[in-house]
């Protein structure tokens, strides 16, 4: 290796050689050394070892790795680290709540959380995660933390529900004061434009659709239900054509959701009869929400909203669900 070294820098000129051969140092095993010329024949016949400065063919400053790609990498990943963590904080959130609706922490028993468990699997909620937070709602006590609702106006007049589950409210609130006032809103009663539901989703063949409206309407109102929607309608002629062949027929493939609406405390009920025997549908959501009173109205007042406005709404919606500690936020438009 160092017979190399020295050719390579004898091709490099002479001048370069005669550096190399004055200031190398020369150090045997016990750690002395000596400076000077040398042999490298008597150098690689013995155990010494040889050291010599590292210098730089260039002038220009090097540049750390701070600043470079790795920089970008490295925060792109904590970006995406965040959102997993956002998201993972939110599905546990909704395991603790399913736990509360439902009465119990065995799925076997509770709709509502086998729904929510379901869910947490499909969007990737580690199984430790998902072990340790049912863990945490079959022990009680405090450790679920409180549910917090915060009512809030926009400018614009747009009531929005913001649901959270703390540990530490006063935190919580920190946080949401900053969100809000950041956003040119602020803290106003808003509830008196929502009704509370239970909403519960089940999936049925696109082909089978008004056969499973009739059974739903029949098993579901009895039980005490409000309203059953088939979203396929109510999304409009996009959603329509998503069930159909290119001929206007049924697609067998293709599934659509029926909505059933009722009382709050209704929710576990519903979930429980819908998915056993003998009707066995497949729930898709199962929770809690904050509708608006007066649908028409909120749709009207949806279509009056300026494209600037919409937009500033979106951006209060979004940094409120960013939070850690959000379970969900609800608006008074549609």
């Amino acid at each position: 290796m160092f017979r190399q070294a020295l050719l390579t820098a004898r091709r490099a000129g002479a001048q370069r050689a005669s550096f190399v051969e004055r200031h190398i140092d020369v150090c045997n095993p016990k750690g002395t050394c000596r400076s000077g010329s040398f042999d490298p024949s008597n150098i690689l016949g013995s155990k010494t070892q040889l050291f010599y400065p590292k210098r730089d063919f260039t002038s220009t400053a090097t540049k750390q790795s701070g600043h470079n790609k790795w920089s970008k990498i490295r925060h792109n990943k904590a970006i995406q680290d965040g959102k997993k963590n956002v998201l993972y904080n939110k599905l546990q959130k909704d395991l603790l709540i399913a736990v509360q609706v439902g009465g119990s922490p065995d799925p076997a028993l509770n709709a509502t959380l086998a729904q929510a468990i379901k869910k947490a699997k499909s969007q990737g909620l580690p199984k430790s995660n998902l072990e340790r937070t049912l863990a945490r709602a079959s022990g009680g006590g405090d450790t679920n933390g409180k549910e917090i609702l915060y009512e809030i106006m926009t400018n614009d007049s747009v009531g929005l529900m913001a649901s959270f589950v703390s540990d530490n409210p006063a935190r919580a609130k920190q946080a949401m004061n900053e969100i809000v006032k950041d956003n040119g809103a602020r803290f106003t009663p808003t509830s008196f434009l929502f009704d509370k539901k239970a909403v519960v989703c089940v999936e049925v063949p696109a082909s089978e659709v008004d056969k499973h409206v009739e059974t739903l309407w029949d098993v579901a109102i009895d039980l005490g239900a409000e309203d059953v929607v088939n979203l396929a309608e109510e999304g409009g002629s996009d959603a329509e054509a998503a069930g159909t062949t290119a001929e206007g027929a049924p697609d067998a493939n293709e599934k659509v959701e029926i909505e059933i609406l009722g009382p709050p405390n209704l929710l576990a009920t519903l979930s429980s009869t819908l998915s056993k025997p003998p009707h066995s549908f497949h729930l898709t959501e199962s929770e809690l929400q904050w509708r608006p009173k007066d649908p028409d109205a909120a749709r009207a007042s949806a279509e009056a909203l300026s494209e600037e406005s919409k937009e500033a709404l979106r951006t209060l919606v979004e940094e409120l669900e960013e939070s850690p500690e959000c379970v969900g936020v609800w608006c008074s438009i549609d």
